[in-house]
């Protein structure tokens, strides 16, 4: 066991609340949630999408790092596949809780239907969990294994799988007008991308200050760019979303946008999702700066990704299923996370970030590179 740190103080505490929370969800049930009949789906399944899609990023830049083989990149191979392990774990912990047995996750793999799209997630994640953890393996004792690159290219092609698959649940409901369609397949492919690459910059940044040192500036000038280019084409996709929701046919698409950008879902979108997730962010990489520069816009990409995600499931069921063409005034649905769901939630944080930092101190990540190379990167930082 890794000796404690100070440092470990905050995860640890999120940790104690979210065990705190799975408790009081685990004794009072659906009561412990705000979820109601007419929105079912709250803040855990948001969470669970954050978590499962990030990771689902992270790995697939490890894979272009590994196929790439460039060697700015070279270093964040191994610490891309334990914190995409870490980071599923965490999701997995929040789902599983959300189903109020964790034990009903193994039932779902081991109890097939074809024709659902949720079956299929549960399968899919379940693969690429067992794929990771056989990559960590063979990276630690056989990196050379001859087994080891088949291994990589058939987990490529089950985390894009995994991830449009996650998607497709809410895009296959044609009943929620603002989820259905083929946008959010793509979009989560995307902004899986995207939160992969801030929370390797945040975890590559973290583990060199934890260890007295000057975060890798290759790596992070890279990381950085990687952001920038995601970035940039979220905010065009978010902003074809807005219009097309706004002026498309259908008053419950309609009304459902007009919740997030004009109605209820309003500050949280403009402040959290656009202001803090993407603009923020896009002017810190598009001047030159070191790692610190991108370690901020990855935290602010973080959060504003899982506003973003919170936003997308509570868009689609605030508004009513069935919207009549001129009816002056629409009756949303309320939903309100309770102190359970944000407890869970910030413990599924500190136990990706605990298990993360265990897998550090356990296993040779190649994020104890020293501090000299990190600063003769420095200059490669300058470009981002």
């Amino acid at each position: 066991m890794p000796k404690f740190e100070r440092w470990m103080a905050l995860p640890g505490v999120l940790v104690l609340a979210g065990l705190a929370g799975a408790v009081n969800k685990l004794i009072y049930g659906e009561h412990a949630l705000g979820t109601t009949a007419a929105v079912p789906w709250g803040s855990l399944i948001a969470g669970y999408v954050f978590f499962a899609a990030a990771a689902t990023g992270a790995g697939l830049i490890g894979a272009f790092a590994h196929y790439s083989g460039r060697p700015a990149l070279a270093s964040i191979e191994k610490p891309s596949l334990f914190l995409a392990l870490s980071m599923l774990l965490a999701g997995f912990g929040l789902i599983g809780i959300e189903l109020g047995n964790p034990l009903n996750m193994i039932y779902i793999v081991f109890s097939p239907n074809l024709q659902s799209g949720i079956w299929w997630m549960g399968f899919l994640y379940s693969i690429y969990m067992g794929l990771l953890m056989v990559e960590c393996y063979f990276s630690q004792v056989d990196p050379a294994n001859k087994n080891l690159k088949f291994v990589s290219a058939v987990a490529v092609v089950n985390k894009i799988a995994a991830v449009c698959n996650l998607g497709a649940i809410f895009a296959l409901i044609a009943t929620r007008p603002f989820w259905h369609g083929f946008y959010f397949p793509l979009y989560i492919l995307l902004t899986a991308v995207l939160s992969g690459a801030a929370a390797l910059a945040a975890a590559m940044w973290l583990s060199a200050r934890r260890q007295g040192r000057e975060a890798d500036g290759e790596v992070m000038a890279a990381l950085g760019r990687i952001m920038l280019a995601a970035l940039v084409v979220t905010a065009l996709a978010n902003a074809g979303k807005v219009f097309l929701g706004l002026t498309g046919g259908d008053p419950a698409l309609r009304e459902a946008t007009a919740a997030m950008v004009s109605g209820p879902l309003a500050l949280r979108f403009w402040a959290l999702e656009v202001g803090l997730g993407l603009l923020v962010p896009l002017a810190l990489l598009a001047k030159a700066g070191g790692g610190q520069r991108v370690f901020r816009a990855a935290v602010m990409v973080l959060i504003g990704v899982f506003f973003m995600r919170l936003d997308f499931v509570m868009a689609g069921q605030m508004v009513p299923q069935v919207v009549v063409e001129g009816v002056q005034h629409v009756l949303m649905h309320g939903y309100t996370p309770t102190w359970t769901e944000w407890a869970l939630t910030g413990g599924a944080v500190g136990a990706a970030t605990l298990l993360f930092a265990f897998s550090e101190t356990r296993f040779d990540l190649g994020t104890g590179a020293t501090a000299a190379r990190g600063k003769a990167g420095g200059t490669a930082a300058a470009r981002v």
